[in-house]
């Protein structure tokens, strides 16, 4: 015979079974909370506007055409690029040639590119109107890393005088041209230093180190640049090349660094010597010797009309000038006894 369910049990019953549905509801009610609560966040993180830029996919050097490979398309917000000289479309870009370096995640503007009118390579950077000339330099400056493409220089000659006696001097140095663009440095832009090198490692040793070392790849840059003499690319007006040129084949020429932000124009004293390097007084020139001539003999006057007059032993000869004035001379003779 089943006994009967006590009231008690069913109170409890229905309890559990209630805090377990409400249990369910607050579960719910939280998850969506949530889920609502990250969704916002989402939404506020995300850039209400963006405008697709041609960035650089790695680092751009001056005078080297962009390729395919060297620039990509990326979503950037609109507040955080310029609104005018930049690219949307990789065409317009491609197979144009950069003015300056141009750093790896930069995006491409216009200023940064020569205009496709100038064609591609060193002639596309040159300014209108100036020309590129190349120069060897006599120091280790292009090669030790000194100098690099956009820096400006000052050229000094140190050149004999072509007349030593004159200047009072054998040797001269003076600064000649003055806030020069160089355009390249070496005789190419193709490679980074970080292409021109490969790493060998070699074996260990008696310590069981390896050890590596970075050697310059044959044909490469730098492997050039070890085997010529260190020149150097400039940007020069025609003046200023019919100058350089002399310079380089008379004297020898010395680039001096300067700043990038400095386009001062110093006042230039003259030419530097030797005596005035050193401290002594610059003595006076020395005569220069000058053929002598004779005083070119004088003209004879023009005559004019004459006159003679002889009274007795004397003798008058009267000549009339041009100015109205006479000029008389007077022979007197002794007379015979």
């Amino acid at each position: 015979m089943q006994r009967p369910q006590s009231p008690g049990r069913s109170r409890a019953g229905l309890f559990l079974v209630g805090s377990l549905l409400l249990a369910v509801l607050a579960a719910g009610l939280v998850f969506r909370i949530v889920k609502r609560s990250q969704e916002q966040l989402n939404e506020a993180a995300k850039p209400s506007n963006t405008v697709d830029v041609v960035v650089a996919q790695r680092d751009l050097y001056m005078g080297l055409s962009i390729g395919d490979q060297d620039v990509v398309l990326r979503q950037l917000p609109l507040g955080s690029v310029p609104e005018e000289g930049i690219f949307s479309s990789l065409d317009d870009v491609v197979g144009r040639t950069p003015k300056e370096r141009i750093l790896v995640d930069e995006p491409i503007r216009d200023e940064r590119l020569a205009r496709p009118a100038q064609g591609i390579g060193l002639n596309a950077v040159v300014t209108p109107g100036k020309r590129a000339m190349t120069v060897a330099t006599n120091t280790e400056d292009a090669v030790a890393g000194l100098l690099q493409p956009g820096n400006y220089v000052d050229i000094i000659v140190t050149i004999k005088p072509e007349d030593p006696a004159a200047a009072n001097a054998k040797w001269a140095t003076d600064t000649i041209l003055q806030t020069i663009k160089v355009l390249a440095v070496g005789g190419s832009l193709s490679q980074s230093a970080a292409d021109q090198t490969k790493t060998v490692t070699s074996a260990p040793g008696e310590d069981g180190k390896k050890r590596t070392t970075t050697t310059a790849q044959p044909g490469s840059q730098q492997d050039m640049m070890r085997r010529m003499k260190p020149s150097i690319t400039l940007e020069v007006t025609p003046e200023e090349a019919e100058k350089l040129a002399l310079a380089v084949a008379q004297g020898d020429i010395h680039v001096v660094l300067r700043s990038d932000i400095d386009n001062f124009q110093y006042t230039d004293h003259g030419p530097i010597t030797s005596r005035a390097l050193i401290g002594f007084p610059a003595g006076p020139p020395s005569p220069i010797d000058q053929p002598k001539t004779d005083k070119p003999p004088s003209q004879p006057e023009s005559s004019g009309p004459s006159a003679t007059v002889i009274v007795g032993s004397s003798r008058t000869d009267v000549k009339f000038n041009a100015d109205g004035t006479s000029t008389e001379t007077t022979d007197k003779r002794k007379k015979n006894r």
